[in-house]
């Protein structure tokens, strides 16, 4: 059988660059038809790479691909389908924010081929949502997902925790929150910044490191993610990623390929792909500013950033399968454990970090916590 792939799109435009976020984002306004055609030249350019593949799914990410008119959103669609052979019905996830998710333009997303729809809620507390300067409440939030809901079958929801103002009480609280709604799927992430990489673009990272503002300590943090845990898991959503939890069979199709080690076709400013080729791959960045990367596909080059394409031979791709697989609850073949590093199994075992299980390694919660310190035990 051909090995599996799926396809992301990176919508760049928001109607406001949030604090926090590092991604390829632009806040001009959108050049629908100028956008969409540079997607589909992307596309056409980088499909002969991924003939002898099989294409699984598509996601349509950003930035706020809930601006995209659905009729632009319909045309991509349509060309997956037909030029890489994306199945009916398979899944394909366009992320929404609060503020663009009216019922009838979630409606017409649907008729555009969208059968998963992606909410960024990150939290439902106005004292959270003002420090993350989010424009949405937790009742706008409430009401996104409620109408997506009422146009798919699965809707999943991004909260942030150990964010200024989160707290045990709040993590619980977004946690309950979700689960009283009709979602299936959850995406939990702490709040991340890191002054010495993101100070230039991120304003929360450079107030950070100004010491001009604060975060929660990391053990508050981890407080934070298992009362938020446990809150998901009495409600039905398992735990099956790191970040991630899911009611049974909602699983994201999507991301699950990235954690397999699988190829990803990425298009869109800023956006990243992966291409395996025998034993080893090519992994690409693209352009991260818009115009840049729009005038490239538009004139048939590919858009990658020349200092973002890597080469990866059998014994890095070995190292990241390791690292990856290790952060899903299914773990990682034993027998794909370099041979040099399965010394250090008993240890973990002994100290209940991972278990064994039908010849498989699988992290515990303890262990996942610890994930880095861990999966860099077992790799070379």
């Amino acid at each position: 059988m051909a090995r599996p792939y799926g396809v992301y799109v990176h919508f760049p435009y928001c109607a406001f660059h949030c604090p926090y976020c590092d991604f390829a984002v632009s806040t001009a306004p959108v050049p629908q038809a100028r956008t969409t055609a540079a997607i589909l030249a992307e596309l056409e350019l980088r499909a002969p790479g991924f003939a002898r593949l099989e294409c699984r799914s598509l996601y349509l990410g950003g930035g706020t691909p809930s601006l995209w008119d659905p009729e632009q959103v319909a045309r991509v669609v349509a060309f997956v389908r037909d030029r890489l052979r994306l199945p009916a019905g398979a899944e394909t996830t366009l992320e929404a924010n609060p503020e663009s998710s009216d019922p009838g333009r979630l409606r017409a997303y649907r008729e555009a081929g969208v059968n998963r729809i992606s909410v960024g809620v990150q939290s439902f507390d106005r004292g959270v949502l003002a420090k993350l300067g989010r424009r949405h409440g937790g009742e706008a939030a409430e009401r996104a997902v409620r109408a997506a809901a009422e146009v798919v079958e699965n809707v999943s929801v991004d909260l942030i925790y150990g964010a200024r103002r989160s707290s045990v009480a709040t993590a619980r609280a977004d946690a309950g929150r979700v689960a009283s709604l009709p979602v299936t799927h959850v995406s939990a992430y702490a709040l991340t910044l890191d002054p010495e990489v993101m100070a230039e673009e991120v304003p929360l990272a450079r107030l950070l490191g100004q010491g001009r503002i604060a975060l929660p300590s990391e053990e508050e943090t981890l407080a934070q993610a298992r009362a938020l845990r446990a809150a998901l898991r009495r409600a039905g959503l398992r735990r099956y990623e790191i970040s991630n939890f899911a009611r049974p069979g909602f699983e994201s199709v999507h991301n699950r390929l990235y954690w397999s080690g699988d190829s990803y076709l990425g298009v869109g400013a800023g956006a990243f792909g992966c291409l395996h080729a025998g034993e080893g791959a090519v992994r690409w960045g693209n352009l991260r500013e818009p115009r840049a990367w729009m005038e490239a596909a538009l004139a048939g080059r590919e858009p990658s950033a020349p200092e973002a394409v890597e080469r990866l031979g059998p014994a890095e791709l070995a190292r990241e399968r390791v690292l990856l697989a290790l952060r899903t609850s299914a773990g990682i073949p034993e027998a794909e454990i370099p041979a040099s590093r399965r010394g250090e199994l008993p240890a973990l075992l002994r100290r209940r970090l991972a278990v064994r299980r039908g010849g498989r390694v699988v992290l515990t919660s303890r262990g996942m916590d610890l994930h880095g310190a861990v999966a860099e035990r077992l790799t070379e």
